[in-house]
């Protein structure tokens, strides 16, 4: 787990550094919110989860092709897989549950809801789920602009198809829905929803997590002998050459 903190550090460095990345973090749901805001009750909730949504997965596939280049070198530092992957997780997970958590106060305070706590978990599903998806298009699809593709498709289609229908449980963000049901109209089951965020965020992480394993797997063909050596590669074979002193 060597790789945990330094790729959560450089995940929340690279992000935060990006003035405008976070700032539309919190803009994007916002204009979501506000567009519906006026409308029948509910309908601003379920936008704002949405966008939420939006905006947290295409954080997330950012963060991933950014530290995709130094990543073998981490690898070849020592730092595990399992922890380099984990640490970009926590990393985006934390930072979505964080802006959740602005937007469920929001709503608390403007929105009247049968249920406050079901919209709350609605929002709190969102940015979480939001992240293991943005993680997992990231390790499948290496290029920025095809992940968009990919989130937008994902996206739309939850907020577009009836969730009642069986193919939207198949979608990941078919909890989120199902709880702000819960919250406005006082239906949908609570219990199936939470099921369905636990089962998603954890299968989708185990995934994204067996994809990055695979792409950094440690290469038979590099071998090392000691600290003071260098791995080198040639012709298709592990030799080494002295880092200083005598290379007689």
């Amino acid at each position: 787990m060597r790789g945990l903190a330094v790729t959560a550090e450089m995940t929340i460095r690279d992000l935060l550094g990006r003035r405008t990345v976070v700032l539309l973090l919190v803009l994007v749901p916002l204009v979501f919110y506000a567009a519906r805001r006026d409308d029948f009750q509910g309908q601003a909730v379920r936008f704002a989860s949405l966008g939420l949504a939006w905006a947290v997965s295409t954080v997330a596939l950012f963060a991933t092709n950014s530290v995709r280049p130094l990543e073998p070198r981490l690898r070849l530092a020592g730092h595990g897989s399992v922890g380099l992957y984990l640490g970009r997780l926590t990393s985006t997970v934390g930072l979505g549950a964080v802006v959740a958590g602005l937007y469920a106060v929001l709503v608390a305070l403007d929105q009247e809801t049968v249920n406050p706590w079901s919209a709350v978990l609605a929002l709190v599903a969102s940015g979480t789920i939001a992240a293991s998806l943005g993680l997992l298009v990231g390790a499948i699809v290496p290029r920025e602009l095809e992940g968009m593709l990919v989130l937008i498709t994902i996206v739309g289609l939850q907020m577009i198809i009836d969730p009642t229908k069986a193919v939207a449980e198949a979608l990941p963000l078919w909890s989120t829905r199902e709880l702000v049901g819960h919250a406005v109209d006082g239906v949908g089951d609570v219990d199936a929803a939470i099921a369905h965020w636990a089962l998603y965020g954890v299968g989708m992480a185990v995934v994204a997590l067996a994809i990055t394993a695979f792409r950094l797997r440690r290469r038979r063909h590099v071998v090392y002998v000691d600290a003071t050596v260098e791995p080198v590669v040639a012709a298709g074979r592990g030799v080494t050459r002295p880092v200083s002193g005598d290379r007689g």
